[in-house]
């Protein structure tokens, strides 16, 4: 009561809300809360966003800024968003900018790609934008007759020197015909709004306002509650589905993660923002919200079976994937995230734990929260294997090194990156479960990766501490000795994982085959009609032949001098269509020699390729029958018993 009374003296007396005042029976007069009121709207940022114009996919914004730096005010916007490490220049999508003070227009300069300064004005500022908006995406701003959906990173205006007020955001209703019966979806918290979510939200700082997307027009909106924690899912472009199944495992997985975590949630309400496509795919998370992006056939049917399909088991991995992140990334963080630094690259060698680790535990969630069966998720653990085995850039790119360099080549991948690059979130994944199993098969199964994710999570998420990697191998260090050993070398070197020999103690065999087709993705065993042989390559079909996309280095077509973007038209003198490429393969014998007519730009080239025998990169895993390893399967899965 005494600190409360002492901080209400203070400049920063009108954070305290009235209902705060009355409940602890505080005297606050009236004269000072009415100056400190208007004193809060002084310094509180304010943004108008309207909709005017979707056929053109323009969103217009007006900032207020009741008090502008004497020495002219300067505007910035991010080059990139949180979670999505790239530099993408929003401000690129802005057409038109102006600033005016009491009726005035002023002069704006540029200062740099994503800078303005306005002139030195003793008067409020007003500055007005429009904002291209046309990215189908989780990362940026889209706006058509059909819906609006931005991310605040993409579409407001920063104000230098002012980060850290207040920012308030309203959202005007729009009004054409187009517009009627469209609904507000944010996690944002709203102050006045109405019974549609038009109105106004206010967020404590400015990194705050573009941490919660938001998603405008019409949607179903299916609300349920976890632990007492309320939870919204709202799905845009869905045509019909099972409701109610996607409640009830969505529920589940939120569950299963919060009882993880063995704490209350850390934010206070969640919105999943899920939008379906016909192709696309993607997710990004938020503090208390996450964007998804899924193609309609994700969503399950009415008829729905208990073991879910393959598409409906990726949009649950993804939501399962976003949600942990609520935890892993978005409070548990890397140091160098603190604060985020928006306009240039921060780079960071721990992205194989905030994503690998998460990619690891989704689907592990899945079976944990009872939506998938051991049999279900060993063939997700086998097809995320194959994935590994199929990207030979391990052999080139260290985990660290992937993550560091995430914004100049995970991101930016070309036709070499197949050959030299790792993917920090499938090797990272699969880091996680080798650390796992080393952890459980060390303490003779009574600690694991759980244990150091409860660990930082408390010392470090739950307190707002991030960390480096220092950190994790310390925390390694106190539960394990020896084991951050075991990480460094898997992080830090280009070795194989010991994936084989882990499993394998922990009751599940781990088997190896050639790939059947170009559509067998691994997880089950295969039949005797595999391809035997292979040509070291990846292509697509088009019209008259195949486009070389990937060459494998020392691969057969590598050896026989074709480049990726050569184009075959004959194998042995046949049309080249992926099912004659199939055909003739499946005819053929090691160290034979095929015959190719292709085009490099318009040159033809006729080369004999000698083909090579196929490399074992497809996996599938079975669990063990014998009883003396279902307490270890148990110790790793945390499964029911219900689900074996």
């Amino acid at each position: 009561m005494a600190i409360l009374a002492g901080y209400a003296a203070t400049e920063e007396a009108h954070q305290i809300h009235p209902f705060v005042v009355r409940k602890l029976n505080l005297h606050y007069p009236k004269r000072l809360w009415c100056r400190t009121r208007q004193k809060a709207r002084m310094q509180t940022l304010h943004y108008y966003l309207s909709f005017q114009q979707p056929t053109r996919h323009i969103f217009e914004v007006k900032l207020h800024i009741a008090k502008p730096d004497p020495q002219g005010q300067v505007l910035w916007m991010p080059n990139w968003i949180p979670g999505s490490y790239m530099i993408r220049d929003f401000s690129r999508h802005i057409t038109k900018l102006t600033a005016r003070a009491s009726e005035q227009e002023l002069v704006v300069e540029k200062l740099a790609k994503n800078r303005w300064r306005c002139p030195p004005v003793s008067m409020a500022l007003e500055i007005t934008y429009l904002i291209y908006a046309w990215d189908m995406s989780v990362r940026g701003a889209h706006f058509d007759l059909n819906h609006a959906y931005f991310n605040g990173a993409a579409l407001f205006l920063a104000v230098q020197g002012y980060e850290n007020l207040p920012h308030c955001l309203y959202l005007e209703r729009p009004q054409a015909a187009w517009g009627q019966g469209w609904q507000v979806a944010t996690s944002l918290p709203d102050v006045l709004v109405d019974a549609a979510g038009f109105g106004r939200y206010e967020a404590s700082h400015y990194a705050d306002l573009i941490d919660h997307p938001v998603e405008v027009g019409r949607f179903n909106r299916l609300s349920f509650d976890v632990l007492g924690c309320k939870h919204a899912l709202v799905v845009s472009g869905a045509g019909d589905f099972n409701a109610e199944r996607l409640i009830s495992d969505v529920q589940r997985i939120c569950t299963a993660q919060i009882r993880f975590f063995k704490d209350a949630p850390p934010f206070l309400h969640y919105v999943f923002l899920l939008q379906m496509v016909d192709s696309g795919y993607g997710g990004l998370e938020h503090a208390s919200s996450c964007s998804l992006l899924a193609t309609r056939e994700c969503l399950p049917g009415r008829d729905e079976p208990q073991e879910p399909s393959d598409a409906y088991t990726q949009l649950l991995g993804l939501i399962s994937h976003e949600y942990f992140h609520a935890w892993n990334v978005k409070r548990l963080r890397p140091a160098v995230f603190e604060p985020y630094a928006l306009e240039h690259e921060v780079h960071t060698p721990l992205l194989w734990f905030f994503e690998g680790v998460t990619s690891y535990y989704d689907d592990l969630f899945l079976l944990r929260a009872g939506c998938i069966s051991r049999q279900h998720y060993g063939c997700l653990l086998g097809q995320q294997i194959t994935r590994y085995l199929r990207q030979p850039g391990w052999q080139w790119q260290s985990l660290v090194d992937a993550s560091f360099d995430a914004w100049t080549k995970y991101y930016r991948q070309d036709e070499n990156s197949l050959n030299v690059q790792t993917s920090y979130y499938v090797q990272g994944s699969l880091v996680a479960l080798c650390l796992n199993l080393y952890l459980l098969q060390q303490s003779r199964q009574s600690l694991s990766l759980d244990n150091l994710m409860l660990w930082l999570w408390r010392t470090y998420g739950v307190v707002g501490r991030g960390i480096a990697m220092a950190d994790v191998m310390q925390a390694l260090c106190y539960l394990q000795r020896g084991s951050e050993d075991f990480l460094k070398t898997m992080v830090t070197q280009c070795q194989p994982l010991p994936l084989d020999e882990l499993l394998t103690r922990q009751g599940m065999k781990y088997s190896r085959r050639v790939r059947e087709s170009r559509q067998d993705m691994g997880g089950v065993p295969g039949t005797s009609s595999g391809l035997n042989v292979s040509l070291g390559g990846q292509w697509q079909a088009r019209e008259g032949g195949l486009s070389l996309t990937h060459v494998y280095y020392d691969g057969a077509l590598e050896q026989a001098g074709l480049s990726v973007g050569d184009f075959i038209m004959a194998i042995q003198g046949r049309r080249a269509t992926e099912s004659v490429c199939e055909a003739i393969l499946r005819g053929c014998r090691v160290g034979e020699a095929l015959v190719i007519h292709a085009f490099r730009r318009d040159e033809l080239m006729v080369v004999d390729v000698i083909l090579q025998e196929s490399s074992m990169d497809t996996c599938y895993l079975t669990r063990s029958h014998d009883k003396k390893f279902e307490g270890r399967l148990r110790a790793w899965l945390g499964d029911q018993p219900a689900n074996a």
